[in-house]
């Protein structure tokens, strides 16, 4: 089982150099790189079928990013597409390898290449005209390279025309190399404007700009094509990676035709208080969904009742409540002695924020060190400890916490926590509390303490809905007493979380998605994961 590795752009140079000083031809590269699009293009435009040639148009800028655009180009136009390329540099200006192949492409018969001066009337408009005519455009203006300063100048008022191009005519098909120009590949940061593709053809693997949002948003589809750099090379950089459906299915525990309710694996469930049961009933509910051979839960003594009537197959365990009809502390030692008989706790969920169950909160996880999953209400139970003095009392290396960007930042002392730094930030507050971190979202980021993340590819905007992050801490926490590593249980309770929302708004929408459809879609995710399994 081979992960998807993802890199910081910016390493990509390095690993070049790399490469190219271990024997690898920098022209071959490039050379690897250009065919790839091309093939990629024409291959899609097969399936197009269209009546005539394809009519393409290729913008270049002067480094190794415009080279590869020119070697696309000549494959294009020896495929028989009518191709126009534009480079928004003078040719002094290239990088060798790029002014190579820019001879290569001027010296090719019927090859229509010009420098895009935009003070040029003429050449502007034959541009224009060009846009409204072409069935695809590649981009090849900026590579992995660009970074922190936004894009300025000519370069901005291209890139901004081949956007409008594509608002005028749907059916244009806008192609990226390695990345959409104008995005910062290190983080996803847009750099003022960037170009929007319906596809992104990178090399080696993939980057952070193209996974992590806003730089998601302008990618498309993502096609990541070997040019001959071997993982090597790749390996000893930050340690980010994309699970797939192989990888999570494989990682599911089997289960042998003799097991029995209490060997599947028994997760104790810590939550709800007056107002929120339906938070406890979720949680508990989509562990039972995703596997786990017993729930029970933990709730207030008056809100019992309630429970029994929602939860058909969960056992309910009433314990002493405070005023507000939330888990007092005075349960501590009743719940500590129950937690023995189960593989994992899930805590969090409708818990309330009175302070004496907040108390009671720190004091489990200061008490157990069986897997815990932490989320929502649970977290402010870490809120305030952010001072070396708070922090040395706990060992939470047993435990998944599960906040949104707004509980994160108070967790870590922040106003915000941007786009663009969901990643660093992530693996801060993992590092710092030694504990694994799921940070939800739009593309979830999950980290631990040792430096490892990974970015989840499933799930969509419906899920934007009160109840789903409920949901999520009850995959994982039915993973965990399933006997799943921490980590993996984190991975892969996102990613099926994720593709169960992905399954279900074929049918609901994504705007009329609500929590408990993911019920339905965890069943349908099962489904085919024992297709491999069993």
């Amino acid at each position: 089982m081979k992960l998807n590795r993802i890199l910081k752009g910016s390493r990509i140079a390095e690993i070049d150099s790399k490469a190219i000083s271990g024997g690898i031809d920098s022209k071959s590269l490039m050379k690897n790189a250009g065919s790839g699009i091309s093939k990629e293009i024409t291959g899609d435009f097969e399936n197009k079928k269209l009546k005539r040639a394809a009519r393409g148009l290729v913008v270049c800028g002067s480094g190794n990013n415009g080279g590869d655009g020119f070697v696309a180009a000549k494959d294009l136009m020896n495929y028989g597409m009518r191709v126009i390329v534009f480079h928004i540099s003078p040719g002094e200006e290239f990088s060798s390898d790029s002014l190579f192949y820019f001879k290569e492409l001027k010296e090719a018969e019927n090859s229509n290449v010009y420098y895009l001066n935009l003070e040029d009337k003429k050449i502007s408009s034959l541009f224009k005209e060009e846009l409204e005519k072409a069935d695809f455009i590649l981009d090849a203006i900026f590579g992995t390279g660009l970074h922190a300063k936004d894009v300025y100048g000519p370069a901005n008022e291209i890139i901004e025309s081949i956007n409008s191009a594509k608002e005028k005519n749907r059916n244009l098909e806008i192609y990226s190399v390695d990345i959409p120009s104008g995005v910062d590949s290190d983080n996803g940061k847009i750099l003022g404007t960037a170009v929007r593709a319906d596809k992104t053809i990178t090399f080696g693997c993939k980057k952070i700009g193209l996974v992590n949002y806003p730089g998601a948003d302008f990618a498309g589809k993502i096609k990541v094509i070997d040019i001959g750099i071997p993982e090597k090379y790749y390996s000893e950089y930050e340690q980010i990676f994309e699970p797939d459906f192989q990888w999570v299915a494989r990682n599911i525990p089997v289960k042998e035709s003799w097991t029995y309710k209490y060997k599947v694996g028994n997760l104790l469930v810590i939550a709800g208080s007056a107002g929120f049961t339906g938070a406890a009933s979720m949680t508990c509910m989509g562990a039972l969904r995703s596997g786990a051979g017993m729930v029970t839960l933990v709730c207030p003594r008056e809100l019992n009742s309630i429970f029994e009537e929602k939860l058909t197959e969960v056992i309910t365990y009433p314990v002493e409540q405070t005023e507000d009809i939330s888990l007092h502390i005075n349960s501590l030692n009743e719940i500590l002695d129950l937690s023995d008989r189960f593989n994992a706790l899930a805590i969090g969920p409708g818990l309330s924020r009175n302070p004496s169950t907040i108390c009671l909160v720190r004091e489990l996880l200061k008490n157990i060190k069986k897997p815990v999953v932490l989320d929502a209400d649970g977290l402010h139970a870490l809120y305030g400890l952010r001072d070396a003095s708070g922090i040395k009392n706990l060992d939470l290396t047993n435990v998944i916490i599960t906040p949104h960007a707004g509980e994160l930042s108070i967790i870590m002392g922040l106003g915000m926590v941007p786009l663009e730094d969901r990643i660093k930030i992530n693996l801060e507050v993992a590092g710092k509390y030694k504990l694994i971190s799921v940070l939800k979202g739009a593309r979830t980021v999950i980290s631990d303490y040792k430096g490892t993340t990974f970015i989840n590819p499933t799930g969509n905007w419906g899920m934007a809905s009160a109840g789903t992050g409920d949901i999520l801490t009850g995959i994982i926490g039915s993973l965990l007493c399933q006997g799943m590593g921490l980590m993996e249980s984190a991975v892969c309770g996102v990613f099926i979380h994720g593709l169960a929302a992905d399954i279900m708004v074929k049918e609901t929408s994504r705007t009329s998605l609500i929590a408990t459809d993911l019920l339905e879609g965890i069943k349908r995710v099962f489904l085919e994961i024992e297709k491999i399994k069993y």
